[in-house]
């Protein structure tokens, strides 16, 4: 039988996968405030959770263990989801880029973090399908901003369609700052659809430098339709959970690896 303390327990882990499938991560300290309970607990828990298949472990927390990109939530949401995480990729990201560049930057809850990190910079010329990218451009005031045409997406606040990728295949820029919906050493870059795919693949052909913006939690994902191999990547800025051989991966192909 049971006692009280192993009801409470599974009740808790329960309420831990929950929470796990709203958010994508969360690290011990953050589950321990959230439940009351103390970290040594906490890890009990993730520790039982992953033997189960339930969740995956990661340094410092845990992740659903099967995030699925297809089911990602609109942008408006998304941006909410490791915040702080982006703000780091964001500053990261925005010291690769220098004053009287050509930069294209795809939507996405992270490249707009970068995006709110350019107000210290100058002479940029910025080339955009998000409209909260450009929004946040021209709320800085300092950059010359092209708002890519097209239909739009109304979760993504982001411009879609053939016109799109016709423009764009016109274009050569400096420094493209994509973001993705998976990434992984085998699969490469992937997206949910094969219209998002075509569209990244496009971005990647116009940009001298490719860096890519993603927090580590994309690398537990998996997507529909490749984009392309990680070789197409020059430059890559995530959180310091990357898994560590998706990092050694990453380095031994020369790819420059930012951590935050």
């Amino acid at each position: 039988m049971m006692s009280n303390a192993d009801l409470l327990g599974l009740e808790r882990q329960e309420r831990i996968t929950q929470l796990l499938d709203q958010r994508g991560t969360l690290t011990v300290a953050e589950i321990s405030e959230a439940f009351e309970v103390s970290e040594a607990t906490v890890r009990r828990d993730l520790e039982a959770l992953a033997a189960q298949h339930m969740i995956r472990r990661v340094h410092g927390g845990a992740m659903r263990a099967h995030a699925v990109a297809t089911s990602e939530l609109p942008i408006m949401q998304r941006q909410e989801q490791r915040a702080d995480v982006k703000r780091r990729i964001g500053r990261a990201a925005s010291s690769l880029i220098q004053n009287g560049e050509t930069v294209l930057m795809t939507g996405g809850s992270t490249a707009l973090a970068v995006a709110r990190e350019l107000g210290g910079h100058s002479s940029l010329t910025i080339v955009t399908d998000s409209l909260l990218v450009a929004n946040e451009l021209m709320r800085q005031g300092c950059h010359k901003v092209i708002m890519l045409g097209g239909m739009i997406d109304p979760a993504e606040f982001a411009v879609r369609g053939t016109l799109l990728r016709l423009i764009l295949s016109e274009l050569k820029v400096d420094k493209v700052i994509l973001g993705v919906k998976a990434l992984s050493p085998q699969r490469g870059m992937s997206a949910e659809s094969a219209e998002e795919a075509e569209v990244s693949r496009t971005f990647i052909d116009a940009g001298h430098h490719i860096i890519v913006v993603t927090d580590s939690s994309k690398f537990h994902q998996t997507a529909l339709v490749r984009v392309a191999p990680i070789d197409a990547i020059h430059m890559l800025v995530t959180d310091s959970d990357i898994p560590p051989e998706a990092l050694e991966t990453f380095q031994e192909r020369g790819i420059f690896v930012e951590l935050v």
